[in-house]
């Protein structure tokens, strides 16, 4: 098992809302009827990979079962968001320089057949997450050039590669979570949201950062992200608030055709 801790909330968090999809609406499409377009995306897929992934993840819930969840990434506009997915670029040799961070594209989530649950979470903070402010004289440095700069902060090809094995079945490969091994994009988003002082998963107690964690933080550490002496409105004032559907509650595998 993965130590966790349980959050003191006798309640779920109130300002995260379950949300509907219109028939036929795609990923892009419900997303911008939510007008989302910053903030902690979180996706649940239904192929192979992504149905490996969220059994892996059932070890963070009570009831074992899989997590909703398979992908984190940070929305930057209604079109793109930041994320290590575990698929590499087109050029395999862009996974180095960048440390495995890669910007996506929405329309390459969009089909809800594929990529059934969608939400998009938003956590209080005093700045933009993606803008760090420097040591030295107050000018503002962009988190993401230093993570993908700087392998010291965190090596995210280093989670690719046993998560890979795992999702592949290769080999000893085993559930990564339980070697303390975050999935890479949940660990980006992790770092990024770090770096600006806001801490993801009070829950954890190893580093296995994953969706499902990020998911039971804004679900039920709500209290944790409020201080009792924060000025009403300020950001440490507010719980975590989002909206989110899940049109695979139970995870699967859908098998499409190529086309």
């Amino acid at each position: 098992m993965i130590p966790i801790r349980h959050s003191p909330a006798k309640t779920a968090n109130r300002q995260l809302k379950k949300a509907t999809a219109k028939a036929g609406e795609t990923n892009s499409q419900w997303l911008a009827r939510a007008q989302a377009t910053s903030g902690v995306l979180l996706l649940g897929g239904s192929s192979l990979e992504h149905f490996r992934i969220r059994v892996a993840q059932s070890h963070l819930r009570g009831d074992l079962l899989p997590s909703f969840w398979s992908l984190a990434g940070i929305l930057r506009d209604g079109k793109t968001f930041l994320s290590v997915p575990l698929a590499p670029p087109r050029d395999i040799s862009a996974v180095p320089p960048n440390n495995g961070v890669q910007v996506c594209r929405l329309a390459d989530y969009d089909d809800p057949r594929r990529f059934p649950n969608i939400a998009v979470l938003q956590f209080p903070a005093d700045r933009d997450p993606l803008r760090l402010v420097s040591e030295s004289g107050g000018a503002e440095r962009d988190t993401l050039e230093l993570i993908r700069h700087q392998r010291s902060i965190i090596d995210l090809p280093a989670l690719i590669l046993p998560w890979l094995g795992y999702v592949w079945g290769v080999g000893r490969y085993g559930n990564p979570l339980l070697e303390s091994q975050g999935l890479p994009s949940a660990a980006f988003v992790e770092t990024v949201f770090g770096l600006a002082g806001i801490e993801l998963t009070p829950g954890l107690t190893a580093a296995a950062s994953c969706p499902e964690a990020i998911w039971q933080a804004a679900k039920w550490w709500h209290k944790f992200y409020q201080k009792d002496d924060a000025p009403t409105g300020s950001a440490a004032s507010k719980p975590p608030s989002g909206v989110y559907v899940t049109r695979q509650p139970a995870a699967a595998v859908v098998e499409l055709s190529a086309d």
